[in-house]
Parts: structure tokens; sequence; C-alpha cells
């Protein structure tokens, strides 16, 4: 049963895009998103738009043959047809989850298909300065579509892999605060042991209330509702 203090998402649902590097945890957290979301009552699915080399494996969609994760996860069709799949396997009253690959700002291709197509994009990033250096033609092609006119996305940042005992992940805030982007409260931890997230595919997600996932679950639902009312 949804908790009463969940905020009512609109009828046709909302459509999150994660988008980053490879490695940066997207489909690690989408997995663990959708089953905390089934757990909350938040009717949720997602979208697997990654296209992962001949010899990569491990993609949200092969974890879903794997495990029940706690909603539906579709394969995507050619970029031309994400924007009308998104809208076709959105659940009703609530949150399509579109995990995509490494980023490529390549015109016409995955990434900027896929963000036509959602309300949100959350973009992961570990609290490195490579990787706020890396990060920044993801955040130079949202702006350059909301400086066109163009459908643009609401952008948050997440930021994965931090270590709660070092000031990075704080620094890091802080620049991007200072440069006008909004940043999650929530962070996912880096953990190396056997039961961390980054250990979790092939696996039922593990629902631990208050946990990083948990929090960000909720979170995530509060901007949603914000962002499409």
């Amino acid at each position: 049963m949804t908790s009463p203090d969940t905020p009512a998402l609109p009828a046709e649902g909302v459509r999150i895009a994660f988008v980053g590097k490879g490695g940066s945890g997207k489909s690690t957290v989408i997995g663990h998103l959708l089953a905390h979301w089934n757990e909350d009552g938040v009717p949720a699915a997602a979208l697997d738009a990654d296209e992962p080399g001949d010899e990569e494996n491990g993609s949200l969609i092969e974890w879903a043959d794997l495990a029940p994760l706690g909603g539906q996860v579709y394969p995507a069709p050619t970029s031309s047809g994400i924007r009308e799949r998104a809208k076709q396997v959105t659940p009703a009253g609530g949150i399509l989850a579109v995990d995509t690959g490494a980023w490529v700002r390549k015109a016409g291709g995955m990434h900027f298909a896929v963000l036509s197509a959602v309300d949100l994009a959350v973009l992961t990033m570990a609290p490195t300065r490579m990787e706020l250096d890396r990060a920044g033609s993801i955040l130079a092609a949202l702006d350059h579509l909301q400086s066109v006119g163009a459908h643009c996305p609401e952008l948050r940042i997440l930021l994965t892999m931090t270590n709660p005992s070092a000031a990075a992940a704080d620094e890091q805030e802080t620049a991007l605060v200072d440069a006008g982007y909004q940043v999650l409260r929530t962070r996912v931890p880096r953990s190396d042991a056997r039961d961390g997230y980054g250990q979790a595919f092939g696996r039922p997600p593990r629902l631990v209330p208050d946990s990083s996932m948990d929090l960000l679950a909720a979170e995530l639902v509060d901007v949603a509702a914000g962002v499409v009312r």
C-alpha cells in the first residue's frame, strides 16, 4: 500500500532518465529503486536503453531476467521509437526509469532521444574532479536543448560511489550548487562488501529501511511530483 506521506504522481506517470559515464552506477541504482518503489506502493517500470558492447554484460534487463526487481523492465526500441515506447510503458500514476549507456554526445543518437522522452534527468556522478570535468558535455547538452527551445527535462545530480568519511563529495556538491545545478540530498555510498550495492547484480535488491536507496527512492518521488506539477 502506498504510504499516506507519498506524494501523488500524475495519472500519466513520470519518466526519469539516468545518464552519466559508464560505471557510475546507473543500472545498480535503477534496480534498487524499482524494488523500493514497489515496496512503497509506487507503480514503477524501467526501459533499458543501454547499448553495451559485444563483450559486455550485466545490463538492467539481464538483471531482471535473473531476479525480481519489483517492476517490469522493457527493452528499448531504436532511438526513433523511444519517445512513443516510453509513453506506452510508463505505469499509470507511477514512474518509468530509463537506463542509458555511457554518455555519447551524438546528434540523432540514443541519449538525445531519451532526453526528449523524459520529464527528469538524473546525472549519476562520482565525486572526483575528473568526473566533474567529464560530465561537462552532458551539462552542456542539456543547456543547449534549453537554449534552442527544444524539450529539455529538469536535471538533478546524484553523487554515487561516495565515501562518507571523505570531504570530496561535499566539495563536489558545493561546486555544482555554486554553478547553479541542483544536487539530490541522498548520496549512494561506495561499498565493496559482499552485500554492498555494487555486488547486487543477479540477486533481488535488499530492502533496508532508511538506507541510501530507500531514502533516494522517496526523494525522487518528491522531485518527480514537483517536476510535473
